[in-house]
């Protein structure tokens, strides 16, 4: 088997030199051929894997956070070549959503003898992502998030309430499956997976596999409900709450009175005020 490991050597908090110590020592090398890249800038990961696509390896793993991944998987959309992940970030979405053990070590000796699978992947405005993208409050966290000098997830709940209570819900024309309604929405996200990452549930009963999209919009609340939705949040119940409603859908266009963040797999980036979800099912292969 051909493995192509590629390592974002500013993910994680361990150094790239200890990263491939541990494939060195937990890889089986009778059963397994590998080589070892490094990402350069923003972007490589891509450019990384779609090499190893036309070398014809196995597997690409992404050694890193969501970015990477996301990155590295962009390449492998409709290829024979497997996604694998060490997830070193500090959400690792998609990987928990798989059962990816956060042990490195254990990660790694996963993929000696991996077991495949079929997901399906999306798209926002043609840039792909695997496990959830949105707009609303959580992509301007991700804004804001991504602006702080430490990162971590203690940061990202002091940037949370930070910005809560400042934060104004917007107007959305939401449109899925040909029908069309109108909401202010405090943020509508797209889960193909479960979670955000950290076991933060948006989607609990998502389906990765399911050729469909779950459309999660989180109307207003009342500022003593942040706390309980929070709880939700993490126990993996936030579904049941009258404040969300879950909407799987084959076609979803969201559009906004103006250009906005939205975020992409964890990634923030402006987007202009139309959002057009694409699905691709059955496109990514995955060793889990």
């Amino acid at each position: 088997m051909k493995i192509v490991f590629i390592v974002n050597p500013r993910a994680g908090t361990g150094s790239k030199a200890r990263i491939e110590d541990l494939i060195g020592r937990h890889i089986d090398k009778s059963a397994v051929a590998y080589d070892i890249k490094h990402t350069q800038a923003p972007g490589h990961a891509t450019e990384l894997a779609a090499e190893a696509v036309r070398h014809h390896a196995d597997c690409a793993v992404a050694v890193g956070g969501d970015g990477t991944m996301n990155e590295t998987a962009s390449a492998l959309i409709n290829t024979q070549t497997a996604l694998g992940i060490i997830p070193l970030g500090s959400g690792n979405g998609l990987a928990r959503h798989l059962g990816i053990p956060l042990n490195t070590a254990k990660a790694i000796q996963r993929l000696n003898q991996p077991t495949q699978k079929t997901i399906d992947s999306c798209t926002l405005n043609g840039r792909p992502f695997f496990c959830v993208a949105g707009t609303g409050f959580d992509a301007y966290i991700g804004l804001k998030f991504g602006e702080q000098k430490t990162r971590g997830f203690q940061t990202y709940v002091k940037t949370t309430l930070t910005e809560f209570f400042s934060y104004k819900p917007s107007h959305y024309k939401i449109t899925l499956n040909g029908r069309t309604f109108e909401s202010e929405a405090f943020l509508v996200s797209f889960a193909n997976a479960g979670q955000y990452g950290n076991n933060a549930y948006i989607s609990p009963e998502a389906d990765i596999a399911d050729g469909l999209v779950d459309v999660c919009l989180m109307r207003p609340f009342p500022s003593p409900m942040a706390v309980p939705l929070g709880v939700q949040l993490f126990g993996k119940t936030l579904h049941l709450s009258p404040y969300l409603k879950v909407m799987p859908a084959k076609t979803v266009i969201v559009e906004r009175p103006e250009a906005a963040p939205v975020h992409i797999d964890g990634e923030p980036m402006m987007m202009e005020a139309r959002l057009e979800v694409g699905i691709r099912p059955a496109s990514l292969r995955v060793f889990v």
